[in-house]
């Protein structure tokens, strides 16, 4: 994967305390210089209904959106930005 600069993508990694796979997809995407906004859903229950009301299915972490739209967990993320 190339470094790769897109302002008007912003990915929303929903966290959690000690989740490796979630500081891994952060860290990739910062990386990339992609912007990221983190939620941890263990420090703020807001973060936590939001995801579940936008991914009823997830029952991994993280759950990452790009633009709003689910890509999934780690290994989703991974294949999305091979396809880019």
């Amino acid at each position: 994967m190339t470094k790769k600069q897109n302002s008007s993508l912003i990915y929303t990694v929903y966290s959690k305390k000690n989740c490796s796979f979630c500081d891994r997809a952060v860290v990739l995407l910062e990386d990339l210089n992609l912007q990221v906004v983190v939620k941890k859903i263990d420090e703020d229950i807001t973060h936590f209904t939001e995801m579940r009301e936008k991914a009823p299915s997830m029952r991994t972490m993280p759950v990452i959106f790009k633009n709003n739209q689910l890509i999934g967990g780690y290994s989703d993320l991974i294949d999305s930005l091979k396809h880019e």
